[in-house]
């Protein structure tokens, strides 16, 4: 509201050198009774209040990159194709995988014919070591008479080698399976490593594309600065790239200047206008308010509140979602009341006063003030209705 100092003496002084066609030449406002609504304007756009998300298929941590989208606001079916990833790195990855899990497999069977080798040399060792075995305990030591006293000791001395030989062996073979268990482990793990990958990569291959889950339009999210998803974007698993909205719900999502959002509160009546319909006019009810202003520009740092009006009305024929919306919300309003413009308000020290024309000249009047608004101001005392008020005082009067 504009604020003028004016002193009482020269304001007397000036009015007293216009005279009558001076003070004629002010354009006046007749004071009536009506009533009183503070209310914001602001623009924005209709949204669902309710929608089912669209986002990347599950089984796969790995980003997406967006290959193919659904029109924006375009109408879709249950099943229809909504978007398409693409996979050509997916296809790499994957082929890469399966040529190393190959070749684990390759070493794994290399390993395996090794220790059947290496068991079978063992195993004709310890035939032979057997049979020696067996010709040695055949040596008949009770007829000392038969054989001379070295011939005795060699041949203690060949049994205990061959016994020694044998657990050798014996111990050999259980290293080798030991070893080769422990190297196949180690290549079992890696192909495990390389079969993660690959079902991983598959799965991205799999579920290239997403499909509408049921009717409606298709409309793609935007991000926080209001750019929207598009082709080539990359989205992460749970991430929202678009939603299909219930129709039978919808609201306004507007956006109010930091500046000019004093006063308002959830509850308070609004009149909504689609930008292409202008003679249909919806009413609605402020449902929220965001807790902080923000930019919605990345290099704008003007900052908005978020406000969500709530519709009364829902028709789908010609109110759809991406619609650019003038809203009218209502801060404040007093029913049979008076109201003057605040240009026509001046202030000197504590007190309010405007200039009424009486017996052809202007004069001051006092007035008390109630509701006050950005261009209108309620006045609860001091004017009657048939008042007329100057807009302007004298010397600014409009030719």
């Amino acid at each position: 509201m504009r604020r003028q100092t004016l002193l009482a003496t020269p304001l007397l002084l000036l009015l007293a050198g216009c005279g009558e066609e001076a003070d004629n030449a002010v354009e006046t406002l007749t004071i009536e009774r009506q009533d009183f609504v503070i209310s914001l304007q602001s623009k924005g756009e209709l949204k669902a209040a309710e929608s089912t998300p669209i986002k990347p298929p599950q089984g796969s941590r790995a980003p997406r990159t967006i290959n193919w989208l659904a029109p924006n606001f375009s109408w879709v079916k249950a099943g229809d194709v909504v978007a398409r990833f693409d996979v050509s790195s997916a296809e790499r990855e994957a082929g890469a995988a399966g040529i190393e899990i190959d070749k684990v497999d390759l070493q794994v069977m290399g390993k395996q014919r090794e220790l059947e080798r290496l068991l079978s040399e063992l195993g004709n060792d310890l035939e032979i070591v057997d049979i020696e075995k067996v010709m040695a305990e055949e040596f008949d030591f009770e007829n000392d008479l038969a054989y001379s006293r070295f011939e005795i000791i060699d041949a203690m001395r060949d049994r205990a080698l061959l016994d020694y030989k044998s657990g050798h062996l014996e111990g050999k073979k259980e290293a080798y399976s030991d070893r080769q268990g422990a190297e196949v482990a180690v290549l079992n793990a890696q192909r495990a490593t390389q079969e993660s990958k690959f079902q991983e990569q598959q799965v991205m291959l799999d579920n290239q594309e997403v499909l509408a889950p049921h009717d409606g339009y298709f409309v793609i999210e935007k991000s926080w600065w209001g750019q929207q998803v598009d082709v080539g974007s990359t989205v992460f698993a749970g991430n929202k790239l678009a939603s299909i909205p219930n129709l039978d719900m919808m609201e306004a999502e507007l956006l109010v200047l930091e500046t000019e959002a004093v006063g308002l509160t959830p509850g308070q009546s609004a009149t909504v206008v689609i930008d292409a319909y202008p003679d249909r006019p919806i009413t609605g009810e402020l449902k929220s308010i965001s807790a902080t202003a923000a930019p919605v520009e990345r290099d704008n740092p003007v900052k908005y509140f978020t406000v969500l009006v709530a519709l009364e009305d829902a028709d789908p024929s010609w109110i759809i979602p991406g619609a650019i919306v003038t809203a009218t919300i209502n801060i404040s309003e007093v029913a049979d009341t008076v109201a003057v413009p605040n240009q026509a308000l001046y202030r000197e020290g504590e007190q309010d006063w405007v200039l009424v024309r009486e017996a052809g000249e202007l004069v001051r009047r006092d007035v008390d003030l109630g509701l006050r608004g950005p261009n209108r101001s309620e006045v609860v005392g001091g004017l009657e209705p048939g008042d007329q008020v100057a807009l302007f005082p004298p010397g600014e009067a409009e030719v």
